[in-house]
């Protein structure tokens, strides 16, 4: 294949590309899936409607086209980058205005992204750059609302009289460097003046301005002095450099692979909460050199350094990878991964995702080497962070299992890092578990209060970080838990969209919707168990509670064993699924345990806990009650004390026949 590119053609194996510039809309519909699940031909109808009445006139009289239709989402391009944002603007608020008539589970809610940038023409299609950055805008961007990159603020501000709120910056799979992000203030409230690009999130280093300085003069690098700080980051948080990965192949082609493997794991890692993630044109001074691992961490201001290489071997391609402690230089972990290299993009992309997720979850290497760090600590010299780890330790990843004592004292440590630092969005994500589990584990004194605290917490870290994913993966567990099913998937949807790589985000997405989209619970469990290997226990509840409603209760039971603990949750799957697979001695015993945990247990009480609603997914728990010899029903006076509790059909007729009786 060879190509000749000029300015605005490419001539490639005989056919004629042009190359333009434009922007790009790229828009879809949140939460389609669930809505063609609860009514297909109804969600199909009002989609074809709106898009014949709202979204085609509106485009056309914006003097834009589509040029792709994809479901429920479509691509279009303007060649006035002021008239794309004027009809994205125009398309979401008819879009409110036909919802104010729609039954709200009916309403659909659309995301939008715009980007300026050069695109390739190709007959009725564009690809390229500038639509790629439009979708990632789109994916990112909040149900209702209007995401740009900076090329689209700057060109429309002072045109347009909408407000433009920085958000950060986000990473673009194959696109060099970060694109800045803007939300559009549809209620037209004074503009905001445009910041310079800067990384606003804490888990990312800005190298200009006042936030930081990298220069390379005569070869030699002179340090970072300072960054943007947006919630307290300091030195001894969890800074790593990324060194460009060595190429140890003659083949130049493997040269561009192991910089897609570099760029590849600082993108994945920026997902990741525990690890800030230094940009890479702060490293890329470093490729081809021979470093002192010790001296980057002192030019760069990092406590962590990882280095690669990667090497063809025949028909396999090697890749390794270490982490270094910047200061001592001590080894702290390393990998060697060998692959066919047949489909070397894949490779890379598995690699590249695994190593992110070992180093950088919740229970990854780097997190477990700050917390030796900070438990040696006097306690008068704790930094928030040191606080925030101390929780987490405590609380959520303890050594030995789960405790009420660890939950209460980590909820202690969590607040006190609050304190220390008010705008540390992680810490309120820590808090939102800390009560999940007080509640999920029946350790809370009241479990209305615990479901609203989670709730406010998982807000607040929303607030304070609108692209945390692992906030919003927290909030949809909230909104679950607190009967809004709907909105909930909203912001799963959101949080998979904001770290599409990071583990810990798939498997707590997994767990929520096991009952109702038990499916794409397993495909996401076993996703995040690949990208993690040295995965927690937890990543299992996905998988138990999906076979189960999949009725595969051999396979369920294999995954409910690996996680049994003090949580009463698998003690009652463990003996349905005993009275399941017809062993009464196992079923008696884990009811037992069951009962001694909660004498007042019942299939009905267990469902209105979880707000299992699906007519299959309640009777099957309630059959699976019977079969280990547990109680499915509730009596007339526990529906008396518990109005809210979920009634089931065959309950209600036993209850009948008891009452005629």
């Amino acid at each position: 294949m060879w190509y000749y590119q000029s300015r605005s053609v490419i001539i490639q194996m005989g056919a004629v590309m042009e190359r333009k510039l434009a922007a790009i809309v790229a828009a879809d519909v949140v939460g389609y899936s669930a809505l063609m699940e609860q009514d297909e031909q109804g969600t199909f109808e009002r989609l074809r409607a709106g898009r014949k009445e709202l979204f085609e006139p509106e485009i056309t009289h914006h003097h834009g086209q589509i040029f792709k239709l994809m479901g429920d989402g479509l691509l279009a391009e303007f060649s006035s980058v002021v008239d794309a944002v004027e009809c994205a603007v125009a398309l979401q608020k008819g879009l409110a205005e036909r919802n104010a008539a729609v039954p709200e589970d009916q309403r659909f809610q659309v995301r939008i992204g715009i980007n300026l940038g050069e695109v390739i023409v190709e007959g009725d299609d564009r690809y390229g750059e500038g639509v790629n950055i439009a979708a990632r805008l789109e994916q990112i961007a909040e149900p209702g609302g209007v995401y740009v990159s900076g090329k689209v603020a700057k060109e429309v501000e002072k045109k347009l009289a909408f407000g433009f709120e920085a958000i950060g910056e986000q990473r673009v799979k194959n696109i060099a460097e970060p694109v800045p992000v803007y939300r559009v203030t549809l209620q037209g409230q004074p503009r905001r003046r445009l910041l310079k690009a800067g990384r606003l999130r804490n888990r990312w280093l800005v190298p200009a301005g006042l936030a930081a300085v990298v220069a390379v003069t005569a070869g030699a690098v002179l340090g970072i002095q300072g960054w943007w700080k947006s919630s307290g980051t300091a030195v001894d948080e969890a800074l790593i450099a990324v060194l460009p990965f060595e190429n140890l192949d003659d083949d130049p082609k493997w040269q561009r692979i192991a910089d897609g493997t570099t760029e590849d794991i600082i993108t994945d890692l920026s997902q990741a909460d525990q690890v800030l993630v230094i940009a890479r044109n702060s490293t890329e001074a470093y490729k081809g050199k021979a470093v002192d691992v010790r001296q980057v961490g002192a030019d760069l201001g990092v406590r962590y350094v990882l280095k690669g290489s990667l090497q063809a071997i025949g028909d396999r391609v090697r890749i390794r990878a270490q982490l270094i402690e910047a200061a001592t230089g001590a080894d702290l972990w390393s990998e060697r991964y060998d692959r066919p290299a047949q489909d070397i993009f894949a490779v890379q992309s598995d690699v590249t995702a695994k190593i992110a997720n070992t180093l950088g979850s919740q229970v990854g290497v780097i997190r477990n080497s700050q917390v030796k760090v900070a438990q040696h600590k006097p306690p008068n010299s704790l930094t928030a962070y040191d606080t925030y780890l101390m929780a987490d330790a405590v609380a959520l990843t303890p050594v030995g299992g789960v405790t009420k004592d660890g939950l209460i004292e980590g909820e202690k440590l969590f607040r006190k890092a609050i304190e220390l630092d008010p705008q540390m969005a992680r810490a309120y994500v820590g808090l939102a578990y800390v009560y999940s589990l007080l509640y999920g584990y029946g350790f809370a004194d009241s479990p209305e209060q615990a479901l609203s605290k989670l709730l406010e917490a998982a807000q607040k870290a929303v607030e304070l970080d609108p692209n945390n994913n692992r906030a919003h993966g927290a909030l949809g567990q909230a909104l679950s838990w607190n009967g809004q099913p709907a909105q909930a998937l909203v912001e799963f949807e959101r949080a998979e969209a904001l770290g599409p790589n990071d583990a810990d985000t798939l498997a707590l997405i997994a767990t929520n919707i096991a009952a109702s989209d038990s499916a794409r619970a397993v495909r996401l469990s076993e996703r995040a168990i690949l990208l993690n290997p040295h995965y927690p226990n937890w990543y299992n509840y996905g998988l138990y509670w999906s076979y189960f409603f999949q009725e595969h209760f051999d396979k369920s039971l294999k995954y409910v064993k690996l996680v049994i603990g003090p949580s009463i949750n698998e003690k009652s799957f463990l003996a349905m699924l005993y009275g399941y697979l017809n062993q009464p001695d196992e079923a008696k015993k884990a009811a037992g345990e069951v009962l001694e945990q909660d004498p007042g247990w019942t299939a009905e009480k267990f469902l209105t806990k979880w707000w299992i609603k699906g007519e299959h997914e309640t009777e099957l728990v309630a059959e699976g009650a019977r079969k280990a010899g547990l109680r499915a029903c509730a009596t007339a006076a526990e529906l008396k004390d518990n109005p809210n509790m979920i009634r089931l059909k065959s309950c209600d007729e036993e209850r009948a026949k008891a009452a005629s009786g």
